[in-house]
């Protein structure tokens, strides 16, 4: 008898969002989920980051694997709804089997210091970003889907970035909202995986003090983590094996424990 292999995505459709940064988390779960059959939508922003999500794809096929490149403002309605669209076109497809919210601003202001801009901007891609892309994916998401929402160990700790914080707070949520409200009726599952420290092309240098504050806290080795420890915990989470799991905020993070 045959055992099939349930981390394959062949014939998996996937979303995931700011995933245009070659050493980024979103890349590195693109790549992973890819590389294991799924057809993959690499989202970018900017212009200037247009090069660096061709890199991302181009990376991604040369592994044998399947990416489209869509730019596209997470927090805007309109461009949320041309993701997905496009996505279903790129692959010729009617459906979205994962969506991961990955997209983020993380800025480290303190509370005296942000600005209402600064606030705004947050939560608009963090926050309002994950619930506009939910809306236009759901329609095309069948049952045994996934939604993956990318989170922090900071929303629960309290340590520092009061307003990203405080936005992926709001993502955990959400996330256990969404397991209740889109389970039940839709037979879709929601999880948050949050990273700890991770070491990405924007990460703090090794010797920031709170980056050695949360070192300190890690029980399995003092170090960062790596992106692709981070993309593993997703494609184990998006995978068969993981249909019974959802509503729950799984930290990545070596053992960092807010208790």
């Amino acid at each position: 008898m045959s055992v099939a292999n349930d981390l394959s995505f062949h014939g998996k459709v996937a979303i995931v969002t700011g995933s245009g940064r070659p050493n980024g988390i979103g890349a590195a779960i693109a790549m992973a989920l890819a590389i294991r059959g799924a057809s993959v939508t690499i989202n970018y922003v900017s212009d200037s980051s247009a090069p660096r999500a061709v890199e991302v794809a181009e990376s991604i096929r040369a592994k044998g694997g399947k990416a489209a490149v869509v730019r596209g403002d997470v927090g805007d309605p309109e461009q949320a709804r041309k993701l997905v669209k496009e996505t279903l076109a790129a692959f010729n497809t009617d459906k979205i089997d994962i969506l991961v919210n990955n997209a983020g601003i993380a800025p480290m202001t303190p509370t005296v210091e942000v600005t209402p801009e600064e606030m705004t901007s947050v939560f608009r891609t963090n926050v309002h970003g994950a619930l506009l892309l939910v809306q236009a994916a759901l329609p095309y998401m069948p049952r045994g889907g996934r939604i993956i929402n990318i989170s922090t160990v900071l929303s629960r700790m309290g340590l520092h970035s009061p307003v990203y914080s405080a936005s992926k707070a709001a993502i955990d949520s959400l996330t256990y909202t969404w397991a209740l409200e889109f389970g039940r009726k839709f037979g879709i599952t929601v999880n948050a995986i949050a990273p700890g420290v991770t070491k990405t092309e924007i990460s703090p240098p090794d010797d920031h003090p709170e980056v050695v504050r949360m070192l300190d806290m890690t029980r399995l080795a003092g170090r960062m983590g790596a992106i692709e420890e981070i993309a593993d915990a997703v494609v184990l989470v998006a995978s068969p094996l993981s249909g019974w799991i959802t509503g729950q905020y799984i930290s990545v993070s070596g053992g960092v424990n807010w208790i």
